[in-house]
């Protein structure tokens, strides 16, 4: 074949429009949808269909990368959603985040919520009450060890509390009418209606309770800005045609969830639904530096109940949560990430978790005493002065005092 001599000016036209195309996307290179979702989850197949909605929006390719949120004996810290954000995945969909309070991983970003969900009630279909103010008074209530509704009893004194190590025990309690109703994480409770198919038999409701309600978001780095962009513009024209609800139902609902009108309780909480936002002692952001520089916190216990807890700590707590309050299989019960001034605790809030659920291997089995004074040793470790007066069960039970840590 002759040559012309347009060709070479002709290849670098198309060789410039292939790059142009590379480089934008366009027809060449299909866009990609990076996510992490928590396997462990009872939300995970709901998370994966919006990741599967989202990527239709876009029109991208989706990849699925699947942790397991649980973790091991030590949990799963939040600092390790920092290694999936920057390593496995640009969005790490279904994060809860407490709508009374905070709770992002250190270093993260979040979208904005797209869905909201909680801890709710769960009565027999029969039951009249929607609220636990209108339980029968003498009601035993179900909740899960280390879950935030174990603090809502000391509010509610026509209610008791029946501790259960894990939620398939306390469902199992309200099941089979050991218990008048339960406090669970809702996407838990509906994941077990569903799979025993007896939806009909109970009634839930959202609980106005201090930390029950969570927003639901994308956690992602810096380096993913534009992804979480894309990301929160796929969700608005979800929502805005109604498929956004049907993706999220029956485990949440769209849209941020309003703070609680209390708002004046603890914030307890590792992330949601076997993640952050559901069980005790979670890590958090720092109080700073300045909660110290605020009054003097008040003496609340001696020298002697602290020394007396310490004995008592090691003899009952130290197998779990560490000889020296630094955690194992419990949550740390010691430092900023325990006891930060955004999560707003309270002394009552501790005890009343600590004589709930402690030990674990016989929660509430303990004399008053004991718990008093393994309390006073939490207080002390946490940066709390001695006095001259001893504190009693009465007052800790009672105490509004805040527990930020202050440093030894």
């Amino acid at each position: 074949m002759k040559n012309h001599p347009e060709q070479p000016s002709h290849r670098r036209w198309l060789a410039a429009i292939a790059a142009v195309l590379l480089m934008h996307g366009g027809l060449a290179v299909a866009a990609d949808l990076s996510v992490c979702i928590d396997s462990s989850s009872p939300t995970a197949s709901m998370d994966t269909a919006l990741a599967h909605a989202v990527a239709r929006q876009e029109g991208a390719t989706l990849r699925v990368h699947a942790f397991d949120g649980s973790g091991d004996d030590d949990g799963f810290a939040l600092k390790q959603f920092n290694t999936l954000a920057a390593r496995s995945c640009s969005l790490v969909l279904g994060f809860p985040i407490d709508a009374d309070a905070h709770g992002l991983p250190p270093g993260l970003l979040a979208s904005a919520p797209y869905g909201h969900t909680g801890f709710v009630l769960v009565t027999p279909r029969r039951s009249k009450a929607s609220t636990l103010a209108q339980l029968p008074a003498g009601s035993d209530v179900a909740v899960t060890y280390q879950t935030t509704p174990n603090l809502y009893f000391v509010d509610h004194a026509n209610v008791s509390a029946d501790v259960h190590l894990s939620d398939a025990e306390s469902l199992k309690a309200l099941e089979t009418h050991a218990v008048g109703a339960a406090m669970l994480w809702r996407p838990t409770v509906v994941r077990f209606l569903a799979e025993r198919k007896e939806a009909g038999r109970f009634s839930v409701h959202e609980l106005n309770e201090p930390h029950a309600r969570f927003n639901l978001v994308a956690l992602y780095d810096a380096d993913h800005a534009a992804q979480a962009a894309s990301f929160q513009q796929a969700v608005a024209a979800l929502e805005a045609s109604g498929e956004l609800a049907r993706v999220l139902s029956p485990y949440a609902q769209t849209g941020a969830a309003a703070p609680t009108r209390h708002g004046n309780s603890a914030m307890l909480g590792r992330s949601a639904g076997g993640r952050s936002g559901r069980t005790c002692g979670a890590e958090r952001k720092s109080a700073g530096k300045g909660a110290s520089k605020g009054k003097a916190p008040p003496a609340l216990f001696t020298t002697v109940q602290a020394d007396n807890g310490k004995a008592k700590f090691k003899e009952h707590c130290a197998m779990c949560h560490g000889p020296n309050l630094e955690g194992r299989a419990g949550p740390a019960l010691k430092g900023a990430n325990f006891a930060s001034d955004s999560s707003d605790f309270h002394v009552r809030d501790i005890f009343n978790i600590l004589t709930h659920n402690m030990p674990a291997t016989e929660p509430g089995s303990l004399a008053h005493a004991d718990y008093v004074e393994i309390m006073a040793f939490l207080l002390q470790q946490n940066g709390y002065p001695s006095g001259s007066k001893a504190l009693t069960y009465e007052e800790a039970e009672k105490s509004k005092v805040p527990l930020i840590y202050r440093g030894q």
